[in-house]
C-alpha cells in the first residue's frame, strides 16, 4: 500500500503528474455527496493512498492513527466511490505512514 500525506514534497510530486487535479478531485467528491443524497459538506484531503485521494473527516493529526474511511476520488479516472475499511494506518516515523 503507498501513502502520500498532503503537503509533503512526495505529494506536490504526486499531483504535478496526476491526471486529475486536486480541484477537480474536490468536485467530483461534492458531486458524490449530491448523487448519493448525502449532506454536500465534503471532507478535507489528508492522503493519497494507491492512486486515490481520501477524503476523510476521521483524521486528527493528534491521534497517531487513521482509519481509512471516507470519499476516494481516483486520480487518474476520477471514478468516486466510499470506502469503510478496517485497517487504521499508524505513523512509521516522522516521514511516512504504514498499514
Amino acid at each position: 500500500m503507498e501513502v502520500i500525506e498532503y503537503n509533503t514534497p512526495e505529494f506536490k510530486e504526486y499531483i504535478k503528474n496526476a491526471p486529475i487535479s486536486l480541484d477537480k478531485a474536490w468536485e467530483l467528491q461534492l458531486k458524490y455527496l449530491s448523487d448519493t443524497n448525502k449532506e454536500i459538506v465534503g471532507s478535507p484531503l489528508f492522503f493519497i493512498i494507491n492512486d486515490k485521494y481520501l477524503f476523510t473527516p476521521y483524521y486528527n493529526p493528534k491521534i497517531p492513527e487513521v482509519r481509512i474511511e471516507g470519499i476516494v476520488i481516483d486520480s487518474i479516472t476520477g471514478d468516486a466511490s466510499y470506502i469503510s475499511e478496517t485497517i487504521k494506518l499508524k505513523p512509521k516515523s516522522q516521514f511516512g505512514w504504514k498499514k
